[in-house]
């Protein structure tokens, strides 16, 4: 199987072993986050970066849980790009790597 680009260690020890609860976290990561995903991009395309920032914001902490190191500086670069209403030409790009990061860590847990 090829390298996963998660990392469910902080959730496992979260977790304590209950595989229920791993599943569940699994489950809402997979129902909101893809729509959080959307709104973010939308929110970039309105130029409003406000909003873009506090989305950032709210993906961020299950960014850090399912160990998705790729973009855990880039959410966080959005998060306060968004908050400080910086409209840089590297959003597009910082967005871009979130979602493609993102579309194959849901495309994984989904399989797993």
């Amino acid at each position: 199987m090829a390298d996963t680009i998660y990392d469910l260690s902080q959730l496992e020890e979260l977790a304590g072993g209950d595989e229920d609860f791993i599943n569940s976290m699994v489950s809402t990561f997979l129902e909101h986050t893809p729509n959080q995903l959307e709104e973010l991009k939308k929110a970039r395309q309105d130029g409003d970066l406000p909003t873009m920032g506090k989305i950032a914001h709210k993906i961020k902490p299950n960014i850090d849980m399912f160990g998705l190191t790729d973009i855990t500086d880039t959410i966080r670069e959005l998060e306060q790009m968004g908050k400080n209403e910086e409209d840089k030409p590297e959003i597009k790009d910082k967005i871009q790597q979130v979602d493609k990061v993102l579309q194959e860590a849901f495309d994984q847990l989904k399989a797993r």
